[in-house]
């Protein structure tokens, strides 16, 4: 076979694999990347990582960020195994690295923001090699990337894709918590190449080490497409040459090296040869997944999306937690790690929660923000706690974690101003919702934090940004980093709050007000609910309420007495933690509590029966006020049926299933003479109604076309065997089994006379019925 018909053979064959079903897409690869030579592997790379991410395709590629543990485990684990770092196209990605061969990236396909960057000219040192710029125009034209670079850029830019407003499997996904395959990669690919020990091995070990030595600077410089108003480049890269490489060698530190790309030494330049990889998943995870424009683009980031930002956030907090004890050349790559954070996080922050809409999705917002200004939280004490099953440990705020919050005040008191009037339109007879408060409370009420945060901005009150005079601010420059020098393009100084000023008490304390009306309408929902259950089980009698207890499902109501119960107890945390961290005084606003609500204005009849489920035309829905307005939204509950709740503590799974899948045969089957059955009304109709579900009308919400719409399907009668599959009813047909045994000699025998006994109950409850 000629070398000249070797690609096209080639191609001809990938076009095949790729176009197989994915776990024999995955066999054939890996076959593939064996018996292949470097050269030929390269002709296809780019088709190949292009096929994964959905470049110019199918947007959704392989899945990665569709295929959870729950709804395909086994694809999970094979595109686990794939792209794992130790995996088969990890090791193809290094394999290529010996040739030096460069693919190049059209900057195109970059975020604007992104583009912007290498445009101004204010990028890293770090993008000096990676640049392609044009001769004529005197722009960056497009990248120049390794196998590594190449396929890490299409990784991080695959998380942009708002698969979540495009395809229905996605918005499912991504709107619960389910992790995803692409969620793991991303953990995955930060704590190996952003390692929290110094003395960590970065994997893959064995690879070409002369990847990316030092270049010079390119001799074309860029033509900025605007002027810049300052360049700031790290001082960790201007003197990156002076570190010590720390005799890093691959046997002894395979994750030491350092970042500087202009040293000419040779001990930095081996150990750039081992660090240049966590140098690229650091800049590129930064300043692209950081510069997405929130304000410009059409969608709103995914769920999942912000999930990966918080695990970056994470991940980054323990790789700069660990410079203190990384005596290596790492060590400058890990100190510069959290000011390139720093640099993006509040307008990033400050775009998500302006757009996210207000529901307990905003968990994931509030989570990434809870995650960057608790730096403590990530470190190796920490971290040992959590492993040694300490999940209510907190640990304590070190003097070593000062210096954050007086650099990042602002992002502990603009954040949290610009997110109460968010929560105080949530509503918090709704447990997640409820959470969500807990969770911003508790974080607040740490001594140590409230403490430092009232110090600080009593220190710094003259300024925004941490600085009440020129003589002042060329001290604290002197004597530590300066507190939100990086702020002044976002945030102008007189749009900021102070936290513990008198406004910011009096607003807490209008919002505990409306905390402690929400408690009190929940307590009284729970006593109406438990008065409801406690009148329907006197008129059952101990007989029907005993077998209900057995066999029936558990009604709507005890299911929301249930979720209800939990709620005032969250609230009244909240309350004192509240109280404790803005000095509110909770006597006053027990005082608040007893006053009788202000009546309303004078409406007409129509207004003050004014419901959203009322379909006539004639009301005018501006002249309603919030208060009516949320009294109606809090009414809007999604109804499931029941036999579709979530599978609970108290019942097996696999039997559950295996019984809906025998129940909705039965009903599709027989659904026509069930429905006949249950609106007659001899006894024949009496005795299908004690056996069938009643027909209902489901609701739920649906947010595909971006508006939260009310969903309605009539669900008619039907049959539903899952009642079979809890542990109490197991339990009662053993008993019956052993009773057989023992007291008739036969174990058939128990059964039948459970089943008759439960047939002569069913026909009784018909005949009174």
């Amino acid at each position: 076979m000629s070398q000249a018909t070797v690609p096209e053979n080639l191609n001809t064959r990938l076009l095949t694999v790729l176009s197989l079903p994915l776990m024999d897409r995955l066999h054939e690869l890996t076959i593939l990347f064996d018996r292949c030579s470097v050269r030929q592997i390269q002709e296809v790379f780019p088709h190949i990582v292009h096929s994964v991410f959905g470049i110019n395709g199918n947007p959704l590629g392989w899945g990665l960020r569709t295929t959870t543990q729950e709804n395909s485990a086994m694809h999970f684990q094979a595109l686990s195994h794939f792209f794992g770092v130790c995996g088969p196209w990890m090791h193809l990605c290094h394999r290529l690295l010996a040739d030096q061969y460069k693919f190049e990236v059209d900057i195109n396909l970059l975020p604007a923001k992104f583009v912007a960057m290498l445009q101004s000219g204010q990028n890293s040192m770090f993008y000096a090699d990676l640049i392609n710029i044009d001769p004529l125009r005197h722009q960056v034209a497009t990248l120049w990337l390794n196998a590594f670079d190449f396929y890490v850029i299409h990784f991080v830019l695959h998380a942009l894709q708002p698969l979540h407003s495009i395809n229905p499997i996605a918005m499912q996904i991504h709107n619960v918590r389910c992790k995803t395959i692409y969620l793991k990669l991303v953990a995955e690919y930060l704590s190996n190449f952003l390692p929290l020990v110094p003395d960590a091995r970065i994997e893959p070990v064995h690879f070409s080490s002369g990847v990316k030595a030092p270049q010079p600077l390119p001799t074309q410089t860029l033509q900025p497409q605007r002027q810049p108003r300052y360049i700031r480049i790290p001082s960790s890269y201007r003197n990156g040459g002076n570190v010590s490489g720390g005799g890093a060698s691959p046997n002894t530190s395979g994750g030491s090296g350092n970042t500087s790309p202009q040293s000419s030494s040779a001990n930095a330049s081996s150990a750039r040869a081992y660090a240049w990889r966590s140098e690229s998943v650091l800049h590129f995870f930064v300043d692209i997944w950081m510069r997405y424009d929130i304000e410009s683009e059409h969608h709103l980031p995914s769920s999942d999306f912000v999930r990966g930002v918080r695990l970056l956030v994470k991940q980054i907090h323990f790789f700069a937690n660990g410079a203190q004890l990384d005596h290596s050349s790492l060590c400058s790559l890990r100190k510069v790690s959290l000011s390139m954070v720093k640099a993006r996080i509040l307008a990033f922050l400050c775009g998500l929660i302006e757009r996210w809409p207000l529901d307990s999705s905003l968990m994931v917002v509030l989570e990434l923000w809870l995650s960057y200004i608790q730096p403590w939280r990530y470190t190796m004490s920490a971290l040992d706690h959590k492993m040694a099953g300490s999940l209510s440990y907190r640990p304590p705020i070190s003097s070593h974690f000062d210096s954050f919050i007086i650099d990042n005040l602002i992002m502990y008191t603009h954040i949290f101003s610009i997110l109460l009037p968010h929560f105080e339109r949530l509503d918090f007879t709704v447990y997640r919702n409820a959470f969500m408060l807990y969770r911003l409370a508790t974080m607040f009420a740490q001594h140590d934090l409230v403490e430092r945060l009232q110090r600080y901005e009593r220190q710094y009150a003259g300024n925004a940004y941490g600085f009440d005079s020129p003589q002042r601010q060329v001290h604290m420059l002197n004597k530590s980093h300066s507190p939100g020098a990086q702020w002044n393009s976002v945030v102008p100084t007189s749009n900021t709050t102070k936290l513990f000023s008198q406004p910011m008490q009096m607003q807490i304390q209008k919002f505990l007000y409306e905390i402690s009306m929400a408690r009190n309408s929940v307590l009284r929902e729970i006593a109406g609910l438990r008065n409801a259950i406690a009148e329907r089980q006197r008129s059952d009698g101990f007989l029907k309420n005993f077998f209900n207890k057995l066999f029936r499902e558990v009604s709507q109501d005890e299911v929301t007495l249930r979720e209800f119960s939990r709620i005032p107890e969250v609230l009244r945390q909240c309350i004192d933690a509240f109280c404790r961290t803005f000095n509110v005084d909770q006597a006053n606003l027990s005082m608040h509590e007893t006053l009788p609500v202000e009546p309303c204005p004078p409406a007409s009849a129509t207004l003050q029966n004014f419901s959203f489920f009322d379909t006539s035309n004639s009301l005018d829905t501006s002249k309603l006020n919030p208060h009516q307005m949320s009294l109606n939204a809090s009414n809007m509950q999604a109804i499931v049926d029941p036999a579709l709740l979530p599978i609970r503590t108290n019942e097996l799974r696999p039997l559950v299933r295996v019984l809906h899948l025998i129940s909705d045969s039965i009903n599709k089957r027989y659904g026509n003479q069930m429905k006949a059955f249950y609106v007659r009304n001899d006894y024949c109709g009496k005795v299908a109604r004690q056996l069938l579900y009643a027909p209902m009308t489901e609701q739920w919400f649906d947010k595909s076309t971006g508006n939260v719409d009310m969903r309605e399907k009539l669900v008619p009668p039907r049959l539903c065997l899952r009642p079979l599959g809890s542990i109490p009813v197991l339990a009662t047909i053993f008993c019956a089994v052993i009773l057989g045994k023992l007291l008739w000699g036969s174990s058939v025998t128990g059964v039948i006379v459970l089943c008759s006994m439960l047939l002569v109950y069913v026909l009784l409850l018909a005949l009174i019925s």
